[in-house]
């Protein structure tokens, strides 16, 4: 039987190569020697290190490589439409990275045997407003992510999403080869029970900034539909070019497969309720030690964590807490992908990762932070101290953050229904730190 590979590289550094062993289905990963002794060289994910462990079989080893590899791919409807538009089957994994790996999350690009970055056509294809705004509405009939026969998003998500190089005029432009995307386009969702999301996000963002936890620059275009333009932290544009930062999210440095972002990987059906084996806030805590410094990961990870109770966003999931991997180790990314979920009374609004034992938001006390605080190793007492400075600056920032000048009436409406909310859930929390250190653990 057949086997299949592709060549890993990183700029122009080729790093190893992906197989796929038809007669067994088993993937296998090997790193070049010249990456491996490379100044600058690292491995791409904790899960597949320079040397592989002498213990581990084939078998498991191909599990670690599945893994890391079907966590670059989009998901959903997205995922759907990137397999129709190659005529290759959804399952099939190799198939799809072959035709969407050359420009993926981070550094890492897939490219067939024999060719090299230098061999591929350079492309920049602008993009009209005025073609964008056709697209978008058009989103029923033809996928957003594919254009001109070709799929140009193989980000990980389920949203509308569009990679772009944006130029120094503010143009944009699809880009091949050698040339990289800078920011992300994200439309409004087709589905009506989301709506104004984009300002719905982008003041997630600005709210976060404000709140101490690094977040990635985003602001709104009207084209005349509204998008979310999102600067990408794992590109560094030069006047040279576009350079490419490799990172991981915590599904790929957990080893964990996309299936498992959520806790109840299962869900929340009874029969299955009791099965937790997806990332939890204590998993995530513990990448911390994977970390170039642990402790301000640790504290970046003690405010990201408050910051999803007070917005309400119930969807922090495993794939939205990112890490730049670098020789000296991971560094945690800004954070992303920041919504106040619960504000649409539609969506489910069950906590992706459990405070303390707890899934429902509304039923977040005293008890389940002192037990978050326990299994994720922070002293109370720190942890009362951000609870108490991130209510204090939220109660200064939020109203004015509302009336910036980007959102529209409609738009602030939700927004100001949003400030509401979020400042209820501050009440609560701040009436929860009075008890947090008091409280005994059975």
């Amino acid at each position: 039987m057949t086997t299949l590979s592709l060549s890993a590289w990183i700029g122009k550094q080729r790093v190893g190569t992906l197989r796929f062993h038809d007669d067994t289905g088993r993937f296998s990963f090997s790193y070049e020697q010249s990456w491996i002794e490379h100044v600058d060289g690292y491995p791409i994910s904790p899960a597949l290190p320079f040397q592989r462990p002498p213990q581990q079989s084939d078998e498991f080893h191909s599990v670690n490589v599945r893994r890391f590899f079907e966590n670059l791919l989009p998901e959903g409807q997205a995922l759907e439409d990137a397999a129709a538009s190659h005529r290759v089957a959804k399952g099939n994994l190799f198939g799809l990275l072959r035709w969407l790996g050359q420009e993926s999350t981070g550094a890492l690009a897939l490219l067939p045997d024999g060719e090299t970055p230098e061999k591929i056509n350079n492309v920049m294809r602008k993009i009209r407003r005025q073609e964008l705004s056709e697209r978008i509405r058009d989103r029923a009939n033809r996928p957003f992510n594919v254009w001109d026969g070709r799929v140009r998003m193989s980000i990980a998500g389920y949203q509308d999403k569009l990679s772009v190089y944006v130029d120094n005029e503010g143009t944009f432009n699809l880009v091949e080869g050698e040339f990289a995307s800078t920011h992300i386009l994200k439309p409004e969702p087709r589905n009506p029970k989301l709506s104004q999301l984009v300002a719905n996000e982008h003041f997630c963002l600005k709210l976060s900034a404000a709140l101490g936890v690094p977040s990635a620059s985003a602001s709104i275009l009207r084209v005349p539909e509204p998008v979310l333009l999102v600067q990408r932290f794992d590109r560094i544009a030069h006047k040279t070019g576009v350079e490419r930062l490799h990172v991981v999210d915590s599904c790929q440095v957990l080893n964990l497969s996309v299936n498992h972002k959520y806790e109840r990987n299962f869900g929340c059906g009874r029969d299955v309720a009791h099965i937790r084996d997806g990332v939890s806030l204590e998993k995530l805590f513990s990448i911390a030690a994977l970390t170039q410094s642990e402790a301000a990961t640790r504290m970046t990870l003690i405010r990201w964590t408050i910051l999803q109770y007070l917005i309400g966003n119930s969807d922090a999931h495993g794939k939205n807490v990112s890490f730049l991997v670098e020789p000296g180790g991971l560094r945690i990314a800004p954070a992303y992908d920041l919504v106040s979920v619960c504000i649409y009374p539609d969506i489910e609004h069950e906590f992706a990762m459990a405070i303390g034992d707890e899934f429902n938001i509304s039923k977040v006390r005293a008890y389940d932070w002192a037990e978050f605080a326990a299994c994720c190793n922070i002293e109370r007492r720190l942890l009362v101290r951000e609870m108490n400075r991130m209510i204090k600056t939220l109660r200064t920032q939020i109203q004015n953050l509302a009336e910036l000048p980007e959102y529209e009436t409609e738009e602030k409406a939700l927004l100001h229904k949003m400030s509401r909310l979020i400042l209820k859930q501050a009440t609560q929390l701040e009436n929860d730190a009075k008890m947090i250190e008091k409280v005994v653990l059975e």
